[in-house]
């Protein structure tokens, strides 16, 4: 291995096990990380360059600039202003009358909302609309908000398993077209089967297993008075949900999500529904930090080489044992990789190799192009696998292994659904 990729792996790996060993937070981890890649770019090595240039230290602060970082802040706002005005509340008690106070059935209610949702919508913005809902829920019936928020964001990526209207889910289909000969994009219908067998395996675990992995933290709180329940502010909270239902079908119709829920603040700061003062407030700094901290990373492991190299080597371990063996070999990598990366980056990574990989043994390259956009939408291992999880990890108090104690299970069911998927519905 170079100095450069042994320079990342060190600076990647120590502030990582620290953070799984609860010794540092995750945000001011990321953030170590991204200092510490800059200043060995800037001291020489070529960490985000092929060469050596001291002058693109500042590649470090790209996850600034990133899409899904005002995608983050944007549904942060509005999603604040829907709690504001008792769309969250409303929501919340629609859900505890189907339910009660039932701990399993509010569980399974969300993460069913959430999936259902993030079919239609960016994955984002389906659990920005519900994460308010269960925290108020959790306020009325006295329960930890860390019990109902992590089913959300598992069930947002669930729902995105299911869909094409998944970022991850949309790349891998455009690297079809660029193939060596090209080949056919996918479509929606090209998740509908292995896609929807995952959901509905993973939302079956959901409901009879995340009771027994959650945890119960940051205390419980007091039974809210039926006076302390926030009221549905009619007229406020129609204009609100109009402006961000339009953002979101904007994006539906094939806007960028960053822009669509971005015009939508803008909107609703000039109609006078958010003030400047507020749509600061409810920002979560803290999952935008994570965010800015883990993109220099993701780029510093494509660029060095390291998470081809691992694409590549798992891909010729796994070929001669058939299609099934091949797809079987992209997926664990590929998750693997998405733990730390993030779906989106890792999709670039391992589709080309898995595709060319696909065509060289004769096996549909569709399928093994499916295989690689659900392993990235397998994000249940770390919170900084997908900004859904980051999302959550503030408002739920999750530690690093709460996440691994839920989403091995879910991991290794979604890995088996794979598998049956490909058989039933792609003949591997």
């Amino acid at each position: 291995m170079t100095p450069a990729q042994l320079y990342v792996l060190a600076v990647i790996g120590v502030p990582l096990a620290l953070i799984g060993l609860n010794r540092m937070r995750v945000d001011v981890g990321a953030l170590m990380i991204a200092c510490l890649l800059a200043v060995g770019q800037y001291a020489g090595l070529p960490i985000f360059t092929a060469t050596p240039d001291p002058a693109r230290a500042i590649a470090a602060l790209t996850g600034f600039g990133q899409p899904v970082t005002l995608t983050l802040i944007s549904l942060f706002i509005l999603a604040g202003g829907l709690e504001k005005y008792g769309v969250a509340s409303w929501l919340a008690g629609r859900i505890i009358a189907l339910n009660g106070s039932s701990e399993r059935g509010l569980i399974f209610s969300f993460a069913l909302g959430a999936t259902v949702l993030s079919l239609v919508m960016n994955n984002l913005a389906a659990g920005a609309l519900l994460i308010p809902s269960a925290i108020d829920a959790a306020r009325r019936v006295r329960l930890s908000p860390s019990r109902l928020l992590m089913p959300i964001a598992f069930g947002t990526l669930l729902g995105g398993s299911a869909t094409y209207f998944t970022t991850s889910n949309i790349i891998v289909s455009g690297l079809l077209t660029v193939a060596i000969p090209p080949q056919t994009p996918l479509n929606v219908l090209s998740f509908a089967g292995v896609g929807g067998l995952t959901a509905l395996i993973g939302l079956a675990y959901m409901g009879l297993f995340a009771p027994q992995f959650l945890p119960a933290r940051a205390g419980l709180p007091e039974v809210l008075p039926q006076s302390a329940i926030q009221t549905l502010e009619i007229r406020p909270a129609i204009a609100l949900s109009l402006i961000t239902g339009g953002a979101v079908l904007i994006a539906i119709l094939g806007a960028p999500t960053w822009l669509a829920v971005f015009s939508g603040v803008v909107v609703a700061l000039l109609t006078g529904l958010i003030n400047s003062t507020e749509a600061y407030q409810w920002v979560e700094w803290r999952a935008i930090f994570l965010i800015v901290g883990m993109y220099p990373a993701s780029l510093a492991l494509t660029s060095t080489g390291i998470a081809a190299a691992v694409g590549q080597a798992v891909v010729a371990v796994s070929a001669p044992l058939g299609g099934l063996g091949l797809a079987a070999g992209v997926y664990l990598s590929t998750v693997a990789l998405t733990q730390v990366m993030g779906g989106q980056v890792t999709a670039l990574i391992t589709g080309p190799v898995a595709i060319a990989a696909a065509i060289q043994a004769g096996v549909s390259p569709q399928a093994l192009a499916v295989t690689v956009a659900l392993a990235c939408n397998c994000a249940y291992l770390t919170p900084f696998a997908h900004a859904i999880n980051v999302v959550v990890s503030e408002p739920g108090a999750y530690r690093f292994a709460d996440y691994t104690r839920l989403g091995v299970g879910l991991t290794g069911l979604s890995f088996l659904a794979l598998l049956i998927g490909l058989r039933l519905f792609w003949g591997l």
